[in-house]
């Protein structure tokens, strides 16, 4: 049987990344920033993890992290870097193992903009499912003007990893079953003159 478009897109996606973990190692290093207030001890789950950075920030936090990534290479380096500190599981983002109720809060870093649509929605379903009442969301992605964007709303790498730029109006209707804590807009300059352009927005699941 033939995989339909969107199986035989969602595979290509995940054979991207898994050969651009395996290639790079650790991409990212260093300590990543969440901004959100939690208690001691939250119940936090990171969906696509990567090698760890935001992880390394939720630990610093005192949190009790759960890792999820679909590149099990990926989850194999955060297995290496952080032993038992935390937990981590090879899944999809629309798709968890994880009971209803399970988290206190969720962070989603640069993971959106490599979502198609329908895995969008299954993704804030699920969102949706594993938090506990009140709970927090916490997104960070790259946002319409990023120096990477070309002028457009998506495009596709080199390593044929699909990227994806939002408003802060985008982001908000995407969790419209949530309420909006803050939403902001951050330009960094870099180095070389070009601009990284994000959008981070904080959420909280009605009860």
């Amino acid at each position: 049987m033939e995989d339909r478009p969107e199986s035989a897109e969602r595979a290509g996606q995940a054979d991207c990344w898994e050969n651009f973990y395996r290639e790079h190692g650790r991409p990212w290093r260093g300590v990543g920033k969440v901004d959100m207030d939690l208690r001691p001890s939250s119940k936090v789950l990171d969906i696509g993890c990567g090698n760890g950075k935001t992880v390394a920030a939720l630990l610093k936090m005192g949190s009790e992290v759960t890792g999820l990534d679909f590149s099990p290479s990926a989850i194999e380096q955060c297995m290496k870097a952080f032993g038992n500190k935390a937990k981590f599981v090879v899944a999809e983002c629309d798709d968890m193992p994880f009971p209803d109720n399970s988290f206190d809060a969720v962070t989603a870093v640069h993971v959106l903009e490599h979502l198609n649509d329908d895995q969008l929605r299954g993704t804030v379903k699920e969102i949706s499912r594993v938090l506990v009442p009140g709970g927090l969301v916490f997104v960070r992605v790259f946002a319409v003007g990023d120096m990477r964007s070309e002028g457009k709303d998506r495009n596709v790498r080199g390593n044929g990893i699909e990227y994806r730029y939002y408003t802060e109006e985008d982001i908000a209707e995407i969790f419209n079953g949530f309420e909006q804590i803050r939403s902001e807009r951050k330009d960094e300059t870099m180095r070389f003159g070009a601009v990284r352009v994000k959008t981070e927005c904080l959420f909280h699941l009605l009860n």
